[in-house]
């Protein structure tokens, strides 16, 4: 695990008060179509091995989640400021994939330095749902939380407040993870999300 730093200071403030809050969407923001054809056939040569190794150590395991694993690349140390994140191993191996969706994906926010805190796979079983929460505190009032889903279904849907969300593949959606959402996928195969959150780095400060 590494520690970075979207900026530098001698001493780290970890309060996430040090950036201003982004405008979320209402309810889901549609960003546009990305490239996520070699994301997606990297994902599909996952091992089940790798998934079970990376979910039973992820951060975010959180009861809400108990029917969905995990491979997280990058997270936010206890989930305060994401001015600080650290690096799972996994993520030099799979950057060179994951940052072309990204910078493709966050493009319409015109950032001049975007950062990315949070990385991760979200594969969610057939037949299961994730209970509806409000994800609220820490950072997620400053930064842009992005679903682009890689391997979905027509029975899969996202449920933001009481609005039902049928997500297309290969499209970038900004969610708002600050009012209550969940999720359930009806169909007979996994729904595969890469899932990140984005935040504007210029002019940011750790003091």
């Amino acid at each position: 695990m590494t520690l970075e730093c979207a900026v530098t200071a001698p001493e780290i403030n970890r309060e996430p008060a040090a950036l201003p809050r982004v405008e979320k969407p209402a309810l889901v923001r549609h960003l546009g179509a990305v490239d996520v054809e070699t994301l997606r056939c990297n994902v599909e040569r996952l091992s089940e091995r790798v998934w079970r190794q990376e979910d039973a150590a992820k951060e975010n395991d959180y009861f809400c989640f108990a029917f969905t694993r995990h491979v997280v690349f990058r997270f936010i140390d206890g989930n305060q400021t994401p001015l600080c994140f650290y690096s799972n191993p996994i993520w030099a191996v799979w950057q060179r994939i994951l940052l072309p969706v990204m910078a493709q994906a966050a493009a319409p926010y015109g950032y001049a330095k975007p950062v990315y805190p949070k990385a991760m796979l979200a594969r969610l079983e057939a037949g299961r749902g994730i209970d509806r929460h409000v994800d609220g505190a820490g950072s997620h009032p400053v930064t842009h939380r992005i679903h682009v889903p890689l391997q979905t279904n027509p029975r899969a849907t996202l449920t933001v407040r009481d609005t039902d969300f049928r997500l297309q593949a290969g499209h970038a959606y900004e969610v708002n993870n600050l009012v209550p959402h969940g999720a359930f996928n009806g169909g007979d195969q996994d729904r595969v999300h890469f899932i990140f959150e984005v935040f504007e780095a210029e002019g940011a400060t750790l003091a």
